[in-house]
């Protein structure tokens, strides 16, 4: 379940001046494992100049496109290891290092909905939610969809043939908005970053939208996802289930002094924790107060699925079977997962002398 297979690239193609489309085939033998939900993402694995590095991207299809490919977009980024070799290095029909679709940025559609599902992006942020926005026009014919994309620039506008193409092809079911914050728009309302304070504004100017009914799919900068999450769910009255985000990094303005001061207070105890990969166990001794239960394994040499290590995304996510833990952070787990006994490895320290978790959920 957590392994890496080799796929070839079919597709390396820029999208703007720095970022590639990126297409892997899925073979027909891969097709069950590589299926997918909208707004999952892929891990990639490579070896650059001589260690190994791992990313998360986010898949750009939706799956009633019905493609034998999985597309992602890399935004290459200052000193990106992984980002400067898709971009400046990759090439057709170059293997890689794939794990197969993880994430649970996404909801359920259903073909007799009547709905409104509001895409609030910004820069690369696009990829998860353009997969979701097109997943629900798809599923659903009498739903409708709107897209705030917020860009530097238009010339920085990612995926901007294929928004609108879609805009083209759902005419009258989808509408999209593109806002610039380095450059000038004919309209100020148009300009300026994705804010509280701009979706005022632009709830004014769309009337029609239904803000309290409507669902969000919300993916950018870190601070703007807290920013518009909280204020659609605490100032608009709208229902968390129906705001839905997908973080990239960690947010900056975590209380990380706060969080310090819950580790400190966990008990500090010996514990023997067992983790289950792929239907095989694996035991060793962990103290609370030293490294993750993932960062041990590693250690350890255990074949444990990881990515970013930074509680942003659910590489590493396990089920409680036995036992209790502490989770640092959580950035990427619902309410109801967390409920669940679902935790992310990389944050969690064992607070009982007995922990099973197990990874193949």
């Amino acid at each position: 379940m957590n392994s890496f297979y080799k796929l070839k690239t079919v597709k390396v193609q820029k999208d703007t001046s720095d970022a590639v489309n990126v297409a892997v085939e899925i073979p027909e033998e891969l097709k069950d494992k590589f299926r997918f939900k909208q707004g999952q993402y892929l891990n990639f694995r490579m070896m650059i100049n001589g260690n190994e590095e791992r990313r998360s991207y986010s898949i750009c299809n939706a799956p009633s496109e019905k493609s034998n490919t999985l597309e992602v977009l890399v935004k290459l980024l200052e000193n990106g290891k992984v980002s400067g070799y898709f971009n400046e290095h990759l090439h057709m029909d170059e293997m890689l290092e794939v794990m197969p679709p993880m994430g649970g940025f996404n909801t359920s559609y259903h073909p007799t909905n009547v709905k409104t599902y509001v895409g609030l992006a910004a820069g690369s942020g696009i990829t998860p939610v353009l997969s979701n926005i097109k997943e629900s026009l798809y599923q659903e014919p009498n739903s409708n969809a709107y897209l705030f994309y917020s860009n530097r620039s238009m010339e920085h506008v990612l995926r901007k043939a294929e928004i609108d193409k879609l805009a083209e092809q759902f005419n009258g079911r989808f509408k999209v908005i593109y806002l610039v914050s380095r450059e000038k728009h004919q309209d100020p309302v148009f300009e300026g970053r994705i804010s509280p304070e701009k979706l005022d504004q632009l709830f004014e100017r769309y009337t029609e939208i239904d803000v309290k009914e409507s669902t969000y799919f919300i993916c950018g900068p870190s601070e703007m996802i807290k920013g518009i999450a909280d204020y659609l769910k605490k100032d608009k009255k709208v229902p968390a289930i129906q705001v839905l985000f997908e973080y990239f990094t960690a947010p900056d303005e975590e209380n990380t002094e706060e969080m310090s001061d819950e580790f400190k207070a966990i008990a500090n105890i010996e514990s023997m924790v067992t983790v289950i990969i792929d239907d095989d166990e694996y035991s060793f001794h962990l103290n609370s107060k030293k490294e993750s239960i993932l960062d041990k394994a590693l250690k350890d040499n255990l074949p444990v699925p990881f990515a970013c290590k930074g509680g942003v995304c659910c590489t590493c996510k396990a089920e409680v079977l036995e036992g209790e833990v502490f989770m640092e952070k959580n950035y990427a787990l619902t309410e109801d997962e967390v409920a669940r006994g679902y935790v992310l490895t990389c944050q969690c320290h064992p607070t009982t002398n007995v922990v099973m978790l197990n990874y193949d959920v």
